[in-house]
């Protein structure tokens, strides 16, 4: 059986991670040159923020705001046949009923919510944090998901070069893009806030890091728009 065309489907259904909708990412050829060897397989996969925000500073107004589709979720049922797969989003998109998706409701900047998505999951193949794009939502999540990546797994954080403005209201950090920049030269995150055990554990289980930039999707300049994680 022939795999589908990630890019072209993530076009039909309206996710900006293929190349024409919105700011046309492109992420996609990544994501199936990346995938494609156990794209048959059963396995559980994360995507968290499941349609694109408003950048409001106003909280009530990020969790109220309108939903009315989730396309990503879409091309990956599509793409990853015997997938269960678990959207997370601090909206509430409960209403979508699905063959082989669960959604779980999270706010990104709270630890508990996040360490307690993290104990109900079985070991996890693949994680996306597409959500708020705010620095510090995603250096915790990734402090307190990527554990339950599986070995050899990924864990990935979209759109680095933007934030939205909820980031005003969070804890100052450094920036993700900076963070990764030291880490590919030192094998260290700098994550302050972060106790120092829970950084060297993150340290010493990312086996590999992928890094995509491009100058597309409102950007100028060859700029870092994405990073992979994998998992020993």
């Amino acid at each position: 059986m022939s795999a589908p065309n990630l890019t072209k489907r993530a076009n039909a259904l309206g996710t900006d991670k293929g190349n024409e909708v919105g700011d046309a990412h492109g992420y996609t050829s990544f994501y199936s040159f990346l995938f494609e060897e156990f794209r048959q397989q059963p396995f559980t996969m994360v995507e968290i923020g499941l349609q694109h925000g408003n950048g409001s500073l106003d909280p009530d107004v990020v969790v109220g705001r309108k939903v009315d589709d989730i396309p990503s979720i879409k091309m990956w049922l599509e793409f990853f046949p015997k997938a269960e797969i678990i959207g997370c989003d601090v909206a509430d998109f409960s209403a979508f009923k699905m063959d082989r998706f669960r959604f779980e409701r999270l706010d990104m900047g709270d630890t508990v919510a996040l360490e307690r998505l993290a104990n109900s999951l079985p070991p996890v193949r693949i994680i996306i944090d597409d959500a708020s794009h705010a620095a510090y939502h995603q250096q915790l999540a990734l402090a307190k998901l990527f554990p339950i990546v599986e070995p050899g797994g990924f864990y990935f954080i979209e759109d680095l070069h933007t934030t939205h403005g909820i980031a005003a209201r969070l804890p100052s950090c450094n920036s993700t893009e900076t963070v990764v920049e030291k880490f590919a030269q030192t094998r260290r995150l700098d994550i302050p806030f972060l106790p120092a055990i829970e950084r060297r554990n993150l340290e010493t289980t990312i086996r590999k890091m992928f890094i995509h930039r491009d100058d597309k999707g409102g950007v100028s300049r060859w700029t870092m728009k994405m990073v992979g994680f994998e998992k020993y």
